[in-house]
Protein backbone atom coordinates (compact mmCIF):
# COMPACT_ATOMS: atom_id res chain seq x y z
CA UNK A 1 0.00 0.00 0.00
CA UNK A 2 1.52 3.32 -1.09
CA UNK A 3 0.92 6.77 0.29
CA UNK A 4 -0.52 9.00 -2.39
CA UNK A 5 2.08 11.54 -3.41
CA UNK A 6 1.09 15.20 -3.39
CA UNK A 7 1.71 17.16 -6.60
CA UNK A 8 5.03 18.86 -6.05
CA UNK A 9 6.03 21.85 -8.15
CA UNK A 10 9.09 21.71 -10.36
CA UNK A 11 12.27 22.17 -8.36
CA UNK A 12 11.00 20.59 -5.15
CA UNK A 13 13.15 17.53 -4.36
CA UNK A 14 10.86 14.70 -3.29
CA UNK A 15 13.65 12.49 -1.94
CA UNK A 16 15.92 14.79 -0.06
CA UNK A 17 13.28 17.09 1.35
CA UNK A 18 14.87 20.22 -0.07
CA UNK A 19 14.50 22.39 -3.15
CA UNK A 20 16.89 22.52 -6.07
CA UNK A 21 17.36 26.15 -5.29
CA UNK A 22 15.93 28.08 -2.42
CA UNK A 23 13.08 26.76 -0.36
CA UNK A 24 9.76 28.46 -1.01
CA UNK A 25 9.51 31.57 1.08
CA UNK A 26 7.22 30.61 3.90
CA UNK A 27 7.19 32.70 6.99
CA UNK A 28 7.96 30.50 9.99
CA UNK A 29 5.37 30.84 12.74
CA UNK A 30 6.76 33.32 15.21
CA UNK A 31 6.52 32.71 18.91
CA UNK A 32 5.04 35.68 20.67
CA UNK A 33 5.67 36.33 24.34
CA UNK A 34 2.34 34.72 25.16
CA UNK A 35 3.14 31.80 22.85
CA UNK A 36 6.57 31.39 24.42
CA UNK A 37 5.04 31.32 27.89
CA UNK A 38 2.49 28.74 26.73
CA UNK A 39 5.23 26.55 25.29
CA UNK A 40 7.22 26.71 28.52
CA UNK A 41 4.19 25.73 30.59
CA UNK A 42 3.33 22.91 28.22
CA UNK A 43 6.92 21.67 28.27
CA UNK A 44 6.87 21.60 32.08
CA UNK A 45 3.61 19.64 32.06
CA UNK A 46 5.09 17.26 29.48
CA UNK A 47 8.17 16.65 31.65
CA UNK A 48 5.98 16.10 34.70
CA UNK A 49 4.67 12.97 32.96
CA UNK A 50 8.17 11.50 33.10
CA UNK A 51 8.50 12.45 36.76
CA UNK A 52 5.18 10.79 37.59
CA UNK A 53 6.37 7.54 36.05
CA UNK A 54 9.49 7.39 38.22
CA UNK A 55 9.28 5.52 41.53
CA UNK A 56 9.05 7.67 44.63
CA UNK A 57 12.56 6.68 45.77
CA UNK A 58 13.99 7.06 42.23
CA UNK A 59 14.48 3.34 41.93
CA UNK A 60 16.98 2.96 44.76
CA UNK A 61 16.46 -0.46 46.30
CA UNK A 62 13.05 -0.52 44.63
CA UNK A 63 10.83 -3.54 45.11
CA UNK A 64 8.21 -4.10 42.42
CA UNK A 65 4.71 -4.22 43.87
CA UNK A 66 1.30 -3.38 42.40
CA UNK A 67 1.31 -0.19 44.42
CA UNK A 68 4.53 1.31 42.99
CA UNK A 69 4.08 0.58 39.30
CA UNK A 70 3.44 4.22 38.51
CA UNK A 71 0.35 6.42 38.46
CA UNK A 72 -1.83 3.75 36.83
CA UNK A 73 -4.10 3.05 39.76
CA UNK A 74 -7.85 3.38 40.02
CA UNK A 75 -7.84 6.04 42.72
CA UNK A 76 -5.95 9.23 42.01
CA UNK A 77 -4.44 11.29 44.78
CA UNK A 78 -4.89 15.03 45.07
CA UNK A 79 -1.56 15.85 43.43
CA UNK A 80 -2.27 13.75 40.37
CA UNK A 81 -5.72 15.28 40.01
CA UNK A 82 -4.33 18.80 40.16
CA UNK A 83 -1.72 17.94 37.52
CA UNK A 84 -4.35 16.41 35.23
CA UNK A 85 -6.60 19.45 35.64
CA UNK A 86 -3.69 21.76 34.75
CA UNK A 87 -2.85 19.66 31.71
CA UNK A 88 -6.44 19.70 30.48
CA UNK A 89 -6.98 23.40 31.19
CA UNK A 90 -3.72 24.54 29.58
CA UNK A 91 -4.22 22.37 26.51
CA UNK A 92 -7.80 23.52 25.97
CA UNK A 93 -6.72 27.15 26.34
CA UNK A 94 -4.00 26.77 23.70
CA UNK A 95 -6.36 25.01 21.28
CA UNK A 96 -9.12 27.55 21.80
CA UNK A 97 -6.81 30.51 21.14
CA UNK A 98 -5.51 28.85 17.95
CA UNK A 99 -8.76 27.35 16.78
CA UNK A 100 -8.23 27.60 13.01
CA UNK A 101 -4.81 25.94 13.32
CA UNK A 102 -6.25 23.36 15.71
CA UNK A 103 -8.87 22.36 13.15
CA UNK A 104 -6.32 22.21 10.32
CA UNK A 105 -3.87 20.01 12.23
CA UNK A 106 -6.64 17.81 13.68
CA UNK A 107 -7.91 17.04 10.17
CA UNK A 108 -4.56 15.43 9.38
CA UNK A 109 -4.34 13.44 12.62
CA UNK A 110 -3.75 9.69 12.40
CA UNK A 111 -7.18 8.15 11.77
CA UNK A 112 -6.47 5.05 13.85
CA UNK A 113 -5.27 7.22 16.73
CA UNK A 114 -8.48 9.27 16.56
CA UNK A 115 -10.51 6.04 16.50
CA UNK A 116 -8.85 4.94 19.74
CA UNK A 117 -9.72 8.24 21.38
CA UNK A 118 -13.37 7.41 20.64
CA UNK A 119 -13.26 3.69 21.39
CA UNK A 120 -11.49 3.95 24.76
CA UNK A 121 -14.14 6.07 26.56
CA UNK A 122 -16.87 4.15 24.75
CA UNK A 123 -15.53 0.92 26.24
CA UNK A 124 -16.64 2.19 29.66
CA UNK A 125 -20.17 1.18 28.62
CA UNK A 126 -19.28 -2.54 28.74
CA UNK A 127 -16.24 -2.30 31.04
CA UNK A 128 -15.77 -4.56 34.09
CA UNK A 129 -15.11 -1.35 36.01
CA UNK A 130 -16.46 1.74 34.26
CA UNK A 131 -14.98 4.10 36.84
CA UNK A 132 -11.49 2.69 36.31
CA UNK A 133 -11.86 2.95 32.54
CA UNK A 134 -13.00 6.58 32.68
CA UNK A 135 -10.28 7.53 35.17
CA UNK A 136 -7.57 5.98 33.05
CA UNK A 137 -8.96 7.55 29.91
CA UNK A 138 -8.79 10.96 31.58
CA UNK A 139 -5.10 10.32 32.30
CA UNK A 140 -4.52 9.33 28.68
CA UNK A 141 -6.50 12.19 27.11
CA UNK A 142 -4.65 14.69 29.32
CA UNK A 143 -1.36 13.42 27.86
CA UNK A 144 -2.79 13.47 24.32
CA UNK A 145 -4.06 17.04 24.62
CA UNK A 146 -0.77 18.29 26.05
CA UNK A 147 1.12 16.71 23.13
CA UNK A 148 -1.37 18.12 20.64
CA UNK A 149 -1.15 21.61 22.16
CA UNK A 150 2.66 21.44 22.02
CA UNK A 151 2.45 20.95 18.26
CA UNK A 152 0.38 24.14 17.92
CA UNK A 153 2.68 26.65 19.62
CA UNK A 154 5.36 28.31 17.50
CA UNK A 155 6.17 25.30 15.34
CA UNK A 156 9.70 23.94 14.96
CA UNK A 157 10.42 20.77 12.99
CA UNK A 158 12.63 19.48 15.82
CA UNK A 159 9.94 19.98 18.43
CA UNK A 160 9.93 16.28 19.39
CA UNK A 161 13.68 16.27 20.05
CA UNK A 162 13.48 19.55 21.95
CA UNK A 163 10.91 18.13 24.37
CA UNK A 164 12.11 14.54 24.77
CA UNK A 165 15.90 14.75 25.00
CA UNK A 166 15.99 16.64 28.36
CA UNK A 167 13.93 14.11 30.40
CA UNK A 168 15.56 11.11 28.73
CA UNK A 169 19.06 12.44 29.37
CA UNK A 170 18.09 13.27 32.95
CA UNK A 171 17.04 9.67 33.58
CA UNK A 172 20.15 8.24 31.91
CA UNK A 173 22.77 10.62 33.35
CA UNK A 174 21.41 10.49 36.91
CA UNK A 175 21.21 6.71 36.69
CA UNK A 176 24.82 6.45 35.54
CA UNK A 177 26.05 8.83 38.23
CA UNK A 178 24.18 6.98 40.98
CA UNK A 179 25.45 3.71 39.58
CA UNK A 180 29.02 4.85 40.04
CA UNK A 181 28.37 5.68 43.69
CA UNK A 182 25.76 3.05 44.65
CA UNK A 183 26.07 0.24 42.07
CA UNK A 184 24.26 -2.26 44.29
CA UNK A 185 21.22 -0.01 44.67
CA UNK A 186 20.35 0.47 41.01
CA UNK A 187 20.70 -3.15 39.87
CA UNK A 188 18.10 -5.91 39.56
CA UNK A 189 17.75 -8.52 42.29
CA UNK A 190 17.32 -11.56 40.01
CA UNK A 191 20.03 -14.17 39.42
CA UNK A 192 19.20 -15.42 35.90
CA UNK A 193 21.30 -14.43 32.91
CA UNK A 194 19.01 -11.62 31.77
CA UNK A 195 18.71 -10.02 35.24
CA UNK A 196 22.02 -10.67 36.98
CA UNK A 197 23.92 -7.39 37.12
CA UNK A 198 21.28 -5.59 35.04
CA UNK A 199 20.65 -1.93 35.86
CA UNK A 200 17.22 -0.44 36.38
CA UNK A 201 18.69 2.99 37.08
CA UNK A 202 16.28 5.44 38.68
CA UNK A 203 13.37 3.69 36.99
CA UNK A 204 11.54 0.75 38.51
CA UNK A 205 12.68 -2.08 36.23
CA UNK A 206 15.48 -2.83 33.80
CA UNK A 207 12.98 -2.95 30.92
CA UNK A 208 11.83 0.61 31.64
CA UNK A 209 15.44 1.76 31.83
CA UNK A 210 16.24 -0.12 28.63
CA UNK A 211 13.34 1.48 26.75
CA UNK A 212 14.41 4.97 27.85
CA UNK A 213 17.99 4.25 26.77
CA UNK A 214 16.77 2.85 23.44
CA UNK A 215 14.80 6.02 22.72
CA UNK A 216 17.83 8.11 23.64
CA UNK A 217 20.04 6.23 21.18
CA UNK A 218 17.46 6.48 18.37
CA UNK A 219 16.80 10.20 18.78
CA UNK A 220 20.47 11.18 19.13
CA UNK A 221 21.60 8.91 16.29
CA UNK A 222 18.96 10.45 14.04
CA UNK A 223 20.34 13.91 14.79
CA UNK A 224 23.85 12.71 13.95
CA UNK A 225 22.78 11.00 10.71
CA UNK A 226 20.92 14.15 9.65
CA UNK A 227 24.07 16.22 10.18
CA UNK A 228 22.01 19.03 11.65
CA UNK A 229 23.18 21.31 14.43
CA UNK A 230 26.06 20.32 16.68
CA UNK A 231 26.64 16.68 15.85
CA UNK A 232 29.16 16.40 18.69
CA UNK A 233 26.34 16.74 21.22
CA UNK A 234 24.34 14.14 19.35
CA UNK A 235 27.28 11.73 19.52
CA UNK A 236 27.75 12.33 23.25
CA UNK A 237 24.04 11.75 23.87
CA UNK A 238 24.05 8.58 21.78
CA UNK A 239 27.07 7.21 23.67
CA UNK A 240 25.47 7.92 27.06
CA UNK A 241 22.23 6.29 25.97
CA UNK A 242 24.01 3.27 24.49
CA UNK A 243 25.95 2.73 27.73
CA UNK A 244 22.64 2.77 29.61
CA UNK A 245 21.17 0.34 27.07
CA UNK A 246 24.00 -2.15 27.55
CA UNK A 247 23.87 -1.86 31.35
CA UNK A 248 20.11 -2.50 31.34
CA UNK A 249 20.70 -5.91 29.73
CA UNK A 250 17.30 -5.52 28.08
CA UNK A 251 17.64 -7.73 25.01
CA UNK A 252 14.31 -6.59 23.55
CA UNK A 253 15.35 -2.93 23.78
CA UNK A 254 18.71 -3.74 22.23
CA UNK A 255 17.02 -5.59 19.35
CA UNK A 256 14.60 -2.69 18.80
CA UNK A 257 17.47 -0.20 18.78
CA UNK A 258 19.50 -2.16 16.24
CA UNK A 259 16.50 -2.46 13.91
CA UNK A 260 15.75 1.26 14.18
CA UNK A 261 19.38 2.29 13.61
CA UNK A 262 19.61 0.02 10.56
CA UNK A 263 16.41 1.50 9.18
CA UNK A 264 17.56 5.10 9.65
CA UNK A 265 20.93 4.40 8.01
CA UNK A 266 19.18 2.81 5.02
CA UNK A 267 16.67 5.59 4.36
CA UNK A 268 18.95 8.50 5.30
CA UNK A 269 22.41 7.51 4.05
CA UNK A 270 22.07 4.86 1.31
CA UNK A 271 21.41 6.66 -2.01
CA UNK A 272 19.63 3.84 -3.84
CA UNK A 273 17.21 3.33 -0.95
CA UNK A 274 16.58 7.07 -0.65
CA UNK A 275 15.77 7.34 -4.34
CA UNK A 276 13.70 4.22 -4.95
CA UNK A 277 13.09 1.87 -2.08
CA UNK A 278 12.09 3.81 1.05
CA UNK A 279 8.49 2.62 0.84
CA UNK A 280 9.60 -0.98 0.33
CA UNK A 281 11.92 -0.83 3.35
CA UNK A 282 9.23 0.63 5.61
CA UNK A 283 6.56 -1.93 4.80
CA UNK A 284 9.04 -4.82 4.73
CA UNK A 285 10.32 -4.09 8.24
CA UNK A 286 6.80 -3.60 9.59
CA UNK A 287 5.61 -6.79 7.90
CA UNK A 288 8.47 -8.86 9.29
CA UNK A 289 7.95 -7.57 12.82
CA UNK A 290 4.20 -8.20 12.74
CA UNK A 291 4.75 -11.68 11.28
CA UNK A 292 7.23 -12.37 14.07
CA UNK A 293 4.60 -11.36 16.62
CA UNK A 294 2.14 -13.81 15.03
CA UNK A 295 4.71 -16.59 15.31
CA UNK A 296 5.38 -15.80 18.97
CA UNK A 297 1.66 -16.00 19.71
CA UNK A 298 1.35 -19.31 17.82
CA UNK A 299 -1.00 -17.76 15.24
CA UNK A 300 1.60 -18.93 12.69
CA UNK A 301 3.21 -22.33 13.52
CA UNK A 302 6.89 -22.51 14.39
CA UNK A 303 7.18 -20.61 17.66
CA UNK A 304 9.17 -23.28 19.49
CA UNK A 305 11.78 -23.58 16.72
CA UNK A 306 12.02 -19.81 16.21
CA UNK A 307 12.42 -18.96 19.89
CA UNK A 308 15.02 -21.65 20.69
CA UNK A 309 18.12 -19.65 19.59
CA UNK A 310 16.76 -16.49 21.24
CA UNK A 311 16.30 -18.29 24.56
CA UNK A 312 19.83 -19.66 24.27
CA UNK A 313 21.31 -16.20 23.71
CA UNK A 314 19.33 -14.45 26.43
CA UNK A 315 19.37 -17.18 29.04
CA UNK A 316 15.58 -17.18 29.32
CA UNK A 317 13.65 -20.36 30.02
CA UNK A 318 10.97 -21.86 27.79
CA UNK A 319 8.34 -19.54 29.27
CA UNK A 320 10.38 -16.39 28.42
CA UNK A 321 10.65 -15.46 32.11
CA UNK A 322 7.01 -16.41 32.71
CA UNK A 323 5.60 -14.39 29.81
CA UNK A 324 4.09 -17.34 27.95
CA UNK A 325 2.19 -18.33 31.10
CA UNK A 326 0.85 -14.78 31.40
CA UNK A 327 -0.15 -14.82 27.72
CA UNK A 328 -2.04 -18.09 28.10
CA UNK A 329 -4.05 -16.77 31.05
CA UNK A 330 -4.84 -13.51 29.26
CA UNK A 331 -5.91 -15.44 26.14
CA UNK A 332 -8.33 -17.47 28.26
CA UNK A 333 -9.80 -14.23 29.62
CA UNK A 334 -10.13 -12.79 26.11
CA UNK A 335 -12.51 -15.61 25.20
CA UNK A 336 -15.11 -14.11 27.55
CA UNK A 337 -15.47 -10.99 25.36
CA UNK A 338 -13.42 -11.41 22.17
CA UNK A 339 -15.05 -8.70 20.05
CA UNK A 340 -15.32 -5.70 22.39
CA UNK A 341 -13.06 -6.67 25.29
CA UNK A 342 -13.71 -5.93 28.93
CA UNK A 343 -12.92 -2.21 29.00
CA UNK A 344 -9.78 -0.11 28.73
CA UNK A 345 -7.65 -0.59 31.85
CA UNK A 346 -10.37 -2.57 33.63
CA UNK A 347 -8.49 -5.86 33.89
CA UNK A 348 -5.34 -4.89 35.79
CA UNK A 349 -6.99 -3.24 38.80
CA UNK A 350 -4.47 -4.49 41.36
CA UNK A 351 -3.69 -7.59 43.40
CA UNK A 352 -7.04 -7.62 45.17
CA UNK A 353 -9.78 -10.29 45.06
CA UNK A 354 -12.12 -7.80 43.36
CA UNK A 355 -9.82 -7.53 40.35
CA UNK A 356 -10.34 -9.95 37.42
CA UNK A 357 -6.53 -10.24 37.18
CA UNK A 358 -6.27 -11.57 40.74
CA UNK A 359 -6.04 -15.03 39.16
CA UNK A 360 -2.29 -14.43 38.72
CA UNK A 361 -1.74 -14.22 42.47
CA UNK A 362 -2.78 -17.79 43.14
CA UNK A 363 -1.68 -19.14 39.73
CA UNK A 364 1.82 -17.66 39.46
CA UNK A 365 2.26 -16.38 43.05
CA UNK A 366 3.03 -12.87 41.87
CA UNK A 367 1.19 -10.02 40.15
CA UNK A 368 2.59 -9.03 36.71
CA UNK A 369 0.41 -5.86 36.42
CA UNK A 370 0.30 -6.13 32.60
CA UNK A 371 -0.04 -8.71 29.82
CA UNK A 372 3.60 -8.24 28.78
CA UNK A 373 2.39 -8.04 25.20
CA UNK A 374 0.81 -4.90 23.80
CA UNK A 375 -1.21 -6.67 21.14
CA UNK A 376 -2.82 -9.03 23.66
CA UNK A 377 -3.46 -6.08 25.97
CA UNK A 378 -5.38 -4.28 23.23
CA UNK A 379 -7.53 -7.34 22.47
CA UNK A 380 -8.11 -7.98 26.16
CA UNK A 381 -9.24 -4.41 26.78
CA UNK A 382 -11.05 -3.56 23.54
CA UNK A 383 -11.42 -6.84 21.68
CA UNK A 384 -10.90 -7.44 17.99
CA UNK A 385 -12.42 -4.02 17.38
CA UNK A 386 -9.46 -2.53 19.24
CA UNK A 387 -7.07 -4.66 17.19
CA UNK A 388 -8.71 -3.31 14.03
CA UNK A 389 -8.15 0.25 15.29
CA UNK A 390 -4.52 -0.63 16.01
CA UNK A 391 -4.10 -1.87 12.43
CA UNK A 392 -5.58 1.41 11.17
CA UNK A 393 -3.21 3.32 13.47
CA UNK A 394 -0.14 1.47 12.14
CA UNK A 395 -1.10 1.82 8.46
CA UNK A 396 -1.98 5.50 8.82
CA UNK A 397 1.25 6.16 10.74
CA UNK A 398 3.38 4.57 8.02
CA UNK A 399 1.53 6.36 5.22
CA UNK A 400 1.99 9.72 6.95
CA UNK A 401 5.65 8.97 7.62
CA UNK A 402 6.24 8.17 3.95
CA UNK A 403 4.42 11.33 2.87
CA UNK A 404 6.55 13.46 5.19
CA UNK A 405 9.68 11.71 3.92
CA UNK A 406 9.25 13.50 0.61
CA UNK A 407 9.89 16.88 2.21
CA UNK A 408 11.66 16.13 5.51
CA UNK A 409 13.46 12.80 5.32
CA UNK A 410 15.33 12.97 8.62
CA UNK A 411 12.26 13.75 10.73
CA UNK A 412 10.15 11.18 8.92
CA UNK A 413 12.85 8.56 9.54
CA UNK A 414 12.77 9.41 13.24
CA UNK A 415 8.98 9.16 13.50
CA UNK A 416 9.00 5.81 11.69
CA UNK A 417 11.86 4.53 13.85
CA UNK A 418 9.75 5.30 16.94
CA UNK A 419 7.00 3.14 15.45
CA UNK A 420 9.37 0.25 14.75
CA UNK A 421 10.70 0.48 18.30
CA UNK A 422 7.14 0.10 19.56
CA UNK A 423 6.43 -2.83 17.23
CA UNK A 424 9.34 -4.67 18.85
CA UNK A 425 8.79 -3.59 22.45
CA UNK A 426 5.13 -4.60 22.41
CA UNK A 427 6.15 -8.20 21.84
CA UNK A 428 7.20 -8.40 25.48
CA UNK A 429 5.76 -5.26 27.12
CA UNK A 430 2.31 -3.65 27.03
CA UNK A 431 2.99 -0.22 25.57
CA UNK A 432 0.25 0.46 23.03
CA UNK A 433 -1.77 3.39 24.39
CA UNK A 434 -0.24 3.03 27.82
CA UNK A 435 -0.09 6.05 30.09
CA UNK A 436 3.68 5.95 30.59
CA UNK A 437 6.71 7.94 29.47
CA UNK A 438 7.56 5.72 26.49
CA UNK A 439 4.22 5.92 24.73
CA UNK A 440 3.96 9.60 25.64
CA UNK A 441 6.88 10.15 23.25
CA UNK A 442 5.01 8.20 20.55
CA UNK A 443 1.92 10.36 21.13
CA UNK A 444 4.05 13.47 20.72
CA UNK A 445 5.40 11.93 17.51
CA UNK A 446 1.84 11.43 16.22
CA UNK A 447 0.83 15.04 16.88
CA UNK A 448 4.11 16.55 15.65
CA UNK A 449 3.94 14.52 12.43
CA UNK A 450 0.43 15.84 11.82
CA UNK A 451 1.67 19.41 12.26
CA UNK A 452 4.74 18.75 10.09
CA UNK A 453 2.54 17.46 7.28
CA UNK A 454 0.34 20.55 7.59
CA UNK A 455 3.43 22.78 7.25
CA UNK A 456 4.72 20.68 4.36
CA UNK A 457 1.48 21.09 2.45
CA UNK A 458 1.62 24.85 3.01
CA UNK A 459 5.14 24.89 1.54
CA UNK A 460 3.94 22.96 -1.50
CA UNK A 461 0.98 25.30 -2.04
CA UNK A 462 3.22 28.35 -1.73
CA UNK A 463 5.64 26.95 -4.29
CA UNK A 464 2.93 26.47 -6.93
CA UNK A 465 2.84 29.55 -9.16
CA UNK A 466 -0.42 31.47 -8.95
CA UNK A 467 -2.64 30.79 -11.94
CA UNK A 468 -3.45 33.76 -14.07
Amino acid sequence: MRARAPQYPRGLNRNAGSTSGKRPAIKRPAISKAGGASLVLLAILFWVIFYQNLPSNFGLNAVVTPENLGPEVTTANVQDRIIKMCMLAMSIFVMATRWSLTRAVAKGLNIGFAAFMVLIPLSAVWSFDSAATILRFISLIAIVLVCFAISLVGWHRHRLQQLTIPPLMFILVVSLLLGMVFPDRITELGDDLSQKGAWHGITLTKNQFGMAASLGVIICANRWLAREGRTSWAIVGAVIAFVGLILSRSNTSLLATMICLSFMVLVMRVPVVKQRYSTHVVFTIAGILLAYELVIQDVIPGAHTLMAPIRAMTGKDGSLSGRTIIWDIVKQHIQAAPYLGTGYGAYWLGATPESPSYVFVYTMYFYPSESHNGYLEIVNDMGYLGLLCLAAFLISYMRQGLELMRTDRSQAALYLALLFQQLVMNMSESEWFARDSVFTIVILGVTCMSRALHESRLHVQAAIPARK
